[in-house]
């Protein structure tokens, strides 16, 4: 980020280029409105640029700061989605800037908003009003949760993306889950019926899929699935260490209903970056039983799939 700004700088002051052209190499949608507002801000560049930008929206200075506060605010994020940001998430931040009332809440629409775009180039922010999507904000909130305190972990180095389905259902099919022999604890062992008209995958629900970015959250997810994290050091060191090598990334998949409700954190997936490829390392779903339930099994095939 710093390098970015210091050669929009030393092209700028050089006489090279204005400062909007230079901007526009790493934010291409930045407006000739929000590069001289950027110009009359203080403080970090990339803070400086954030609130530049909402304010040219017409978001409300407190939001402005909120929004340079973000996850997706803090970084330079891939040219389509800084667009998306820009033109799309931005306007409707300042629309509902009100209505949200708190930085939080901001902040949290903005990342929420970003990651679905990021999961679905064609979701789009318009339409929506603060109450359609308070719930499934909410749910995002929750399954992206971080501490402070923590050791954070980077991105996986191989672009694979995080996944957000709404409202969606099954197609008819049958799933059969490997190891899934004693048939004691999905009403049988398999092959499974999935889809409209069976119990498993026939009503709409929301698909969550994230990526874990810290070890506190990562344990989290363990307690979530009620298994050995947090009390197995021997555990938390061997993910850690993968985790810093970027040879392993961690992946969190929840199922809600369409309005948010009714959260379950169904799956915890370590997915191994080797030479040859992207390899699942492991799949665990809740205890009793550590298999993933049959549905739980076709999102994420649907996921590796996709990525």
């Amino acid at each position: 980020i710093a390098l970015r700004f210091v050669r929009a700088y030393a092209q700028t002051g050089g006489g090279e280029t204005s400062v909007r052209k230079a901007v526009q190499t790493f934010v291409p949608s930045l407006t000739k409105k929000a590069s001289a507002l950027f110009c009359d801000e203080k403080g970090s560049p990339l803070a400086a640029l954030r609130r530049a930008q909402a304010s040219a929206a017409g978001a409300p200075d407190w939001a402005g700061d909120a929004i340079a506060d973000s996850v997706f605010g803090q970084r330079l994020n891939e040219p389509d989605v800084e667009t998306f940001l820009d033109k799309d998430a931005l306007t409707w931040l300042a629309t509902h800037a009100e209505t949200l009332d708190e930085p939080s809440q901001v902040q949290i629409a903005l990342d929420y908003f970003c990651e679905r775009y990021r999961s679905d180039e064609s979701f789009t922010c318009a339409g929506r009003t603060p109450k359609t999507v308070q719930q499934q904000m909410d749910a995002f909130a929750e399954s992206t949760t971080v501490f402070d305190d923590d050791e954070a972990f980077l991105p996986n180095p191989e672009g694979l993306r995080p996944m957000i389905l709404e409202g969606v259902v099954i197609p008819p099919r049958n799933v059969t889950v490997p190891y899934d022999e004693d048939g004691g604890w999905y009403e049988g062992h398999g092959p499974y019926e999935l889809g409209v008209g069976t119990a498993r995958g026939g009503k709409p629900k929301t698909i969550r899929v994230e990526e874990i970015l810290s070890l506190k959250r990562l344990i989290m997810e363990g307690n979530k699935l009620d298994n050995c994290l947090e009390d197995r050091r021997s555990s938390q060191v061997k993910y850690v260490l993968r985790a810093r090598q970027r040879t392993s990334s961690f992946w969190s998949f929840t199922i809600a209903d369409p309005d948010g409700s009714n959260l379950k954190h169904v799956l915890l997936l370590e997915v191994w970056h080797l030479r040859r490829g992207n390899v699942v390392r492991q799949a665990e779903g809740p205890r009793p039983r550590t298999l993933p339930s049959p549905e739980a099994w076709h999102w994420m095939e649907h996921w590796c799939d996709r990525e």
